[in-house]
């Protein structure tokens, strides 16, 4: 065992009724909020089991197959989430949970997961959005990450996660990114109405921030990053008040002296500048741009219409990424002022490299919607690119 470390369980209750399977793991065990010494693990099962939490340092793990921690729960049912804390900054460890019923064991594939290094470490993160209803598009999307961009620090989904909050199509979302998330931390932002009602915040585990859950929006610093996931959907009537109260924090966590050189990204579910903005990004422009261009914000990330765009206003990059499988619309919108780069119907992801105080950005097609049909990208060569220099 390295330094002390301290697992918290929460058990979020599931009342569905499911019917008995050879295998308990309705999801399997899936990455959440990362930050100082710390990492979530949530899972889902379907009926009563013990459930084994093991990990230990990669090179441990490597070397000799054993685990140097173990936490054990008996006969959980439902949504699970443990946080490991105390662990090693800028370590890489493997994981597995295993359920036992009786005599029977089932066992989870092994993962794995990188603490937050030192701000001088290079690293790795991803963003997309839009994923909806189509999981074999989301899928193609989610693998292709997972595949290329392995020991990823973490990912964050801007928006359009799913239709509706419903266990089908939660049930949907992590069949897709199964892979992806089981080594990859993954948060999405708050996106709209659709997530009211729903099992939000226990299916994720969040970063800290405020609002609702204290998760409503949130920020969390990795190496020389700092990121900020907020709630673009305050901007109707009746929004007002908790919008006031999003704008406050978003001050007081811009205003910490020790962001000072680092790199800030803003995500959002709504853009502020795209070829589809209306009413809500004149609203958000209203209510954060200022503060944005004050308080040195590098890039805005977003959700929007399917496809990619690169909007340059003001000093701050924007960028729309929805090409993570929902449907392309047929007759995209002429492209906005200031657009550097725009390429709609294709699904992609966005790849963003820190490395020696200098942010790479690149939005890599994984494939292109030709005539309702999806023909794979050859290559993953980047179709934009941008490099930010740190002070």
């Amino acid at each position: 065992m390295r330094g002390v470390v301290v697992a918290t369980l929460l058990i979020l209750g599931f009342s569905s009724a499911v019917a008995q399977a050879p295998s308990p793991w309705l999801r399997a065990p899936y990455l959440g909020a990362v930050g100082d010494g710390v990492i979530a693990i949530s899972w889902m099962t379907a009926r009563p089991v013990s459930i084994d939490v093991c990990y230990a340092l990669a090179s441990t793990h490597d070397a000799t197959g054993s685990w140097d921690e173990t936490l054990t729960f008996e006969q959980h049912q439902g949504q699970g989430e443990v946080w490991l804390r105390g662990l090693t900054a800028g370590a890489t460890y493997h994981y597995q949970l295993v359920a036992y019923e009786g005599t029977a064991r089932y066992p989870a594939d092994i993962g794995s997961f990188a603490v937050p290094p030192s701000e001088a470490s290079p690293f790795a993160f991803l963003a997309y959005g839009e994923t909806r209803l189509l999981s074999d598009r989301h899928r193609l999307v989610a693998d292709t990450m997972a595949e290329n961009e392995p020991g990823a620090a973490f990912a964050v989904h801007v928006g359009g996660l799913v239709e509706a909050p419903d266990e089908a199509q939660y049930a949907n979302l992590f069949w897709a990114i199964a892979s992806l998330a089981r080594s990859c931390p993954y948060f999405p932002v708050r996106d709209h109405d659709r997530f009211v009602g729903g099992r939000y915040y226990d299916v994720f585990a969040l970063p800290v921030g405020g609002g609702d859950a204290a998760e409503q929006w949130w920020s969390l610093d990795y190496g020389c990053v700092h990121v900020i996931g907020l709630d673009s959907t305050l901007t109707g009537s009746g929004s007002e008040a908790a919008m006031a109260e999003q704008v406050a924090w978003l001050r007081h966590d811009l205003g910490r002296p020790d962001l000072a050189g680092r790199f800030v990204l803003v995500f959002s579910s709504h853009p502020l500048y795209s070829a589809e903005a209306g009413a809500v990004a004149q609203a958000l422009r209203d209510a954060w741009e200022q503060l944005f261009r004050e308080s040195g914000v590098d890039v805005v990330i977003s959700g929007g219409a399917g496809g990619y765009e690169h909007i340059y206003h003001g000093g701050i990059h924007h960028l729309v990424t929805a090409g993570g499988g929902a449907p392309f619309p047929e007759d995209p919108s002429p492209s906005a002022a200031g657009t550097v780069f725009r390429r709609p119907g294709v699904l992609h992801y966005l790849r963003l490299t820190v490395v020696e105080r200098s942010l790479r950005v690149e939005a890599i097609p994984v494939a292109w919607g030709v005539e309702n049909e999806i023909v794979v990208a050859p290559d993953g060569r980047p179709m934009d690119s941008f490099t930010l220099l740190g002070y």
